[in-house]
């Protein structure tokens, strides 16, 4: 995870950041980029309650989630996690186990001392192997997230990765393609900076179309922020184009070997532009720049598996403040 990913997307986390540090024979070791939560927040999914509850959709029917005690129980809270769905231990001592362990029982205590009642880790991926069994270690509460939808870029083509498409999605994206282009429709990247406007309504109009926050200010920062702590490159913006103008998107940033996939907006007029700009422009985005692996976040699993994707489980660990260490 880069600085530049967390303070451009970090700042769209909701509660109070929070650096949490421990350090080894004056020496930080492990870094924890955490929230400080007052009550539960607007976005369920971070808010440890909703996840108690089960409150959040799933790819697959839910178990029943056992007795979840009161709001009052749990807020204030801490909540470790990253943006875009991840959570990871920074510094060398994020690989030695005991270390690990010891974070834990350091955040514990300090958390307690701050008046929290909670400590919650949310969106561990699979690969997090050492953390997930620091948690598991210090007596955490698995609770039960969802997963998001990576596609490994295994392939060295276009021509491979849409070979490996199923037949009716192989031949839709073509087809989408044609009818675009039929309407005088453009698909291919643009640069940011250039469209930033037409992406900015684009993604509001997305955003009140789910019944989501729409605030101009908070959605025009977020994208003058990319702007400044990305290098062009690293701004992956694919779009359908009429006449000039943007009349769909898919936009990600690239970090590292991983295109992570951010917004997507379309107007009625470029039916089909999400799948063309974010499963075929977007991939060959991709290959063009070496990525290993794109991730195209939670939601619509069942499309995005459908062109290429793998569900990698993400995890939730919970565990009430002591304060003693444990």
């Amino acid at each position: 995870m880069s600085i530049s990913w967390l303070e451009t997307m970090g700042p769209l986390l909701p509660g109070e950041p929070r650096w949490l540090v421990v350090s080894a024979e004056q020496q930080t070791r492990v870094g924890l980029h955490a929230r400080w939560l007052h009550s539960p927040p607007p976005d369920a999914r971070f808010d440890i309650a909703a996840v108690l509850r089960g409150d959040l959709p799933s790819p697959e029917p839910r178990t029943p989630p056992a007795a979840v005690p009161d709001t009052a129980a749990l807020y204030p809270s801490v909540l470790v996690t990253l943006p875009g769905y991840s959570c990871a231990a920074a510094g060398s001592g994020s690989t030695q186990p005991a270390l690990l362990r010891e974070t834990m029982s350091a955040l514990d205590t300090w958390a307690a001392a701050q008046g929290a009642r909670s400590v919650s880790f949310l969106y561990l991926p699979e690969r997090q192997e050492l953390l997930r069994a620091a948690l598991t270690e210090f007596g955490a509460r698995q609770v039960e997230l969802y997963p998001t939808c990576v596609l490994p870029m295994t392939f060295g083509s276009m021509d491979e990765y849409l070979q490996q498409l199923p037949r009716p999605r192989r031949k839709g994206i073509g087809r989408l393609l044609r009818r675009l282009a039929e309407k005088d429709m453009t698909v291919g990247e643009v640069d940011l900076a250039e469209v930033r406007d037409d992406v900015l309504e684009l993604r509001l109009d997305l955003l009140r179309k789910y019944n989501s926050a729409a605030d101009r200010d908070t959605q025009s920062a977020a994208l003058d922020r990319m702007l400044t702590h990305y290098r062009r490159e690293d701004i992956v913006v694919t779009a359908v184009q009429r006449a000039g103008r943007v009349v769909g998107f898919t936009h990600g940033l690239r970090n590292g070997n991983t295109l992570r996939q951010l917004w997507c907006g379309h107007l009625p007029e470029a039916y089909g532009s999400y799948f063309v700009t974010c499963f075929y422009a977007q991939v060959q985005a991709a290959l063009q720049r070496g990525v290993e692996r794109i991730d195209y976040g939670t939601l619509e699993w069942g499309l995005k598996t459908d062109h290429g994707s793998r569900l990698e489980p993400l995890a939730g660990y919970t565990w009430t403040v002591t304060g003693d260490g444990r």
